[in-house]
């Protein structure tokens, strides 16, 4: 009983070295050349920019280290996630994560993009076709209220064109086309609903409205349009 243990421990000892070696040994087999890369989950950036800053070497084996490769990918700026899969014999597969877009902002040479703290995104909206609402001038309130709006109403975010401060405090204004909505702050989920559920309402009644102020608790006052 006991020789047998030892052998078959044994056995299975040489397999496990056996298959860990492998990846070294057939990173100089031609067959497994990477000809193909695939970028999963790129929205933002530009994909030939990307494949550049991965440093992939034109004899690139499929198996060569994804850490070093993740690694550089994670170093792109506006990348915040990345993960490298292979497909036997020579794709590989890239998958990304981007940091969001939330708004546009005015800067010294054209248009800025920026996150959802505020910070500038090194994204070209000319080469990757960005639409995103315009603040007045880079502003964490405007872009953090801006932000709440995607993650709770992406309709209604992508109808503001802009987010500029109000008349006083920390209230926001959001320009729809002609009609405004007026926020006394960053809004909650609860208070995003309310004014949805107005806009919906007066949509099914095909009333279009001027404004909606919703700078008091648990109220949104409607100005009509024509009123």
């Amino acid at each position: 009983m006991n020789g047998r243990y030892a052998v078959v421990g044994g056995a299975v000892g040489f397999v496990i070295i056996m298959l860990l070696g492998m990846p070294a040994a057939i990173r100089h087999v031609s067959f497994f050349r990477v000809r193909q890369v695939e970028l999963v989950g790129v929205r933002y950036h530009v994909p030939r920019e990307i494949i550049a800053e991965l440093g992939l070497l034109p004899e690139q084996s499929l198996f060569a280290p994804a850490g070093e490769i993740e690694q550089r990918a994670m170093q792109i700026p506006g990348i915040i996630g990345a993960r490298v899969e292979r497909r036997i014999p020579g794709t590989l597969r890239v998958v990304l994560q981007e940091q969001m877009p939330i708004a546009f902002a005015p800067g010294a040479t054209g248009l800025v993009v920026l996150d959802a703290d505020a910070s500038p995104l090194a994204y070209d909206p000319a080469a990757t076709g960005l639409d995103l609402p315009l603040v007045e001038q880079v502003d964490s309130l405007l872009v953090r209220t801006l932000a709440a709006l995607r993650s709770t109403d992406s309709a209604f975010y992508w109808d503001v064109d802009v987010a500029r401060r109000g008349g006083g405090g920390n209230s926001v204004v959001l320009e729809l086309g002609q009609e405004l909505v007026i926020l006394k702050d960053i809004p909650t989920a609860r208070e995003i609903a309310a004014i949805g559920a107005v806009r919906q309402h007066l949509s099914l009644q095909e009333r279009a409205f001027e404004q909606l102020d919703a700078r008091f608790d648990h109220k949104v006052f409607v100005r009509l349009s024509g009123a």
